[in-house]
């Protein structure tokens, strides 16, 4: 039986290899006055997990149903979150979106990227 954690991870390997075509489609986000614009405080769901970036530098949400809890900046072109569960590491990433979904690529846009959609 799969746990929540290896269904969070499939899934989000599963999101990361979305076809070419719908990247075109995807604009950068390069400034933190347009991050706290389009991202601070809302409901970013990835299938039932969900993360709110909030306009105090907190991170909240719920992966695998445990709560999720950090702290973010932004430091040049990325979005820096801290997490103090779960992996409890830093991730510097970038953000893309086409106005309805953002696209986040972890490692300074190097690594593994994945999909959050707004509730």
């Amino acid at each position: 039986m799969k746990t929540p954690l290896i269904k969070g991870i499939a899934l989000a390997l599963a999101l990361g290899t979305s076809g070419s075509a719908v990247a075109d489609t995807f604009k950068p986000i390069n400034t933190e006055a347009a991050f706290r614009e389009q991202v601070v405080g809302k409901k970013l769901m990835f299938g039932k997990d969900y993360v709110t970036a909030r306009a105090n530098g907190k991170v909240v949400g719920n992966f695998g149903g445990k709560a999720l809890q950090g702290a973010w900046t932004w430091r040049d072109l990325y979005w820096c979150r801290t997490l103090t569960t779960h992996a409890k590491n830093t991730d510097c990433q970038t953000w893309e979106t086409d106005g309805k979904v953002f696209r986040v690529t972890r490692q300074r846009g190097k690594g593994k990227s994945y999909d959050y959609t707004l509730k």
